[in-house]
């Protein structure tokens, strides 16, 4: 018990053990040296990092680079906002057919293949832009005219008012002898337009009838079913003096009814011309719708005639 009360005894002893300058200076010495060892340790990772950076810069951030692009294009797609616009995917090339392409067949109005009915046609008959069909009632031999024109997408519309005419006095047939007054039956192409007046300022090709023109209606004659200008060389023995027909001709429209490869035995002078009562075989309606026809026709539309019975 002495001893633990001994405060001198204690005193010397905790002196002796804790506060003596060899240990105080060991451990101070020991904590300084690992101080200076880290920091030897981080100045040397400082200088070589640098060192590193400014040799191999280039080629770490390149590395680095094209491993962000892997990593990026491994990801899953991300969502366009809904207000972006799509692009439709690029179709391949499809090889060029080897038949040229069917054109589509053009809805036709009804009143237009019934008269194609009636005529006994086709649309591949038809090879212009403009038709006048003649529809005859042989029973009374009038007829009424529909003037049919083809727009620039194949449909044919009708392009005047329906006219009202006569056909020839003896009906309309595909044959007649020359001196029947028969109408012609079938689809003829329009020649040119003519008559005793002026040209009104006509679209079709129009010459003026004038003294001394002929047309040959003698089926012996070289010149028959022709128009001919001066009885020079003359073999007809019978014709129509054109000039004086100011009532009938004053406007008329032929067409090629026996006109090329002429057929002796056939009818001629079939015009479609100005008349009131039945016809010596031409196609007779009033002057006025005459008129209307000739301004209407033209030449650069190759137009046709159709005569049914």
């Amino acid at each position: 018990m002495a001893y633990k009360n001994d405060k001198t005894k204690n005193r010397k002893r905790y002196k002796s053990r804790y506060r003596s300058a060899h240990n105080y200076k060991h451990k101070r010495s020991t904590s300084q040296t690992k101080v200076a060892v880290l920091v030897s340790v981080l100045t040397f990772v400082i200088i070589a990092s640098v060192v590193i950076i400014f040799t191999f810069g280039d080629s770490i951030y390149d590395s680095l680079n094209q491993t962000l692009e892997n990593i990026t294009a491994t990801d899953a797609p991300t969502i366009a906002p809904t207000n972006a616009p799509t692009k439709a995917p690029t179709k391949a090339p499809t090889k060029p057919p080897t038949e040229p392409p069917t054109e589509p067949l053009v809805e036709q109005d009804e009143e237009f293949n019934n008269l194609l009915a009636l005529n006994n046609l086709k649309l591949e008959n038809i090879l212009g832009d403009q038709l006048i069909f003649v529809d005859s009632n042989e029973a009374d031999l009038t007829c009424k005219l529909y003037c049919y024109e083809k727009d620039a997408n194949g449909k044919w519309n009708q392009a005047l008012s329906v006219f009202d005419g006569f056909v020839g006095s003896q009906g309309v047939s595909e044959t007649m002898t020359p001196y029947e007054a028969k109408t012609p039956q079938g689809l003829f192409r329009i020649e040119y337009a003519a008559g005793t007046n002026p040209d009104p300022g006509a679209k079709i090709e129009y010459d003026q009838f004038l003294y001394d023109d002929y047309w040959v209606t003698d089926p012996n004659s070289a010149y028959y079913n022709r128009w001919m200008h001066t009885l020079n060389n003359c073999d007809w023995a019978s014709s129509q003096e054109l000039w004086v027909y100011t009532v009938s001709y004053p406007y008329c429209v032929v067409f090629d009814y026996n006109r090329s490869n002429v057929d002796h035995s056939q009818g001629c002078a079939k015009f479609l011309h100005v008349k009131y009562a039945p016809t010596d075989g031409g196609v007779g309606i009033s002057e006025n719708d005459l008129y209307t026809i000739i301004m209407w026709l033209d030449s650069t539309k190759n137009p046709y005639i159709s005569i049914s019975k």
